[in-house]
């Protein structure tokens, strides 16, 4: 397995570890459900992001 390729799996973890939590009402306060919210758009940037470079920088290069 590439790096790229387990950096993007443990950003679906977090993903999805994060989506159940706030699914079985983890989330005690307002506040900690739009930190969760957060946590997942910042993951999910991350991880397009990943995909870009690594699209662009890599599998490109081998053209």
């Amino acid at each position: 397995m590439e790096f790229w390729d387990e950096l993007n799996l443990k950003y679906k973890e977090k993903i999805e570890e994060t989506k159940k939590s706030l699914a079985y009402g983890n989330a005690s306060s307002y506040d900690e459900y739009r930190q969760a919210v957060g946590l997942i758009e910042g993951v999910e940037f991350a991880q397009d992001l990943l995909r870009h470079i690594v699209k662009h920088r890599i599998y490109e290069e081998e053209d």
